[in-house]
């Protein structure tokens, strides 16, 4: 029942003439942490540690994300131009190395996390995150399926 309130009210704010479609991500992060707080029960003290150790995690995403545009793009120029092997081999490396950077990194602060969750509050954000996303992919499928 909670779920389906729950997508009411933000398929409600997706689609009034009042959002604003520039930054629909502000608003779900505002949902998001809303959703958070509740389904992991946390304390004040708690939500203080680990609301920046989750802006962490979101940073070291984001910038592996714009760091693999410009490698992908990088590798398709290489490719365009006929490049040598070598050099192609080099920038797949250097992705290898920025994906392998990322996840170490995503690993180190997960473990900053978990000193602050109990293991049932660990659980429960591991299975918060994955629906969570898969929550907001299919509300953008609805969202693309209506315009």
């Amino acid at each position: 029942m909670k779920k389906i309130v729950f997508l009411c009210i933000l398929a409600c704010l997706v689609f009034s003439q009042e959002f604003d479609e520039r930054d629909p991500r502000a608003i779900i992060e505002k949902v998001k942490i809303y959703r958070l707080t509740q389904e992991l029960d946390l304390t004040t003290e708690q939500a203080i540690e680990f609301f920046p150790k989750l802006n962490d995690l979101q940073k070291i995403e984001k910038e592996f994300g714009d760091e693999k545009m410009r490698l992908l793009a990088e590798m398709k120029s290489l490719l365009r131009e006929g490049a040598v092997e070598e050099d192609i081999l080099k920038a797949v490396s250097k992705y290898e190395n920025a994906h392998k950077d990322k996840v170490e990194k995503q690993l180190d602060k997960l473990k900053e996390v978990w000193q602050i969750l109990t293991p049932v509050q660990r659980a429960k954000f591991l299975i918060f995150r994955e629906e969570f996303n898969r929550e907001i992919r299919e509300m953008i499928k609805q969202i693309k399926k209506h315009r």
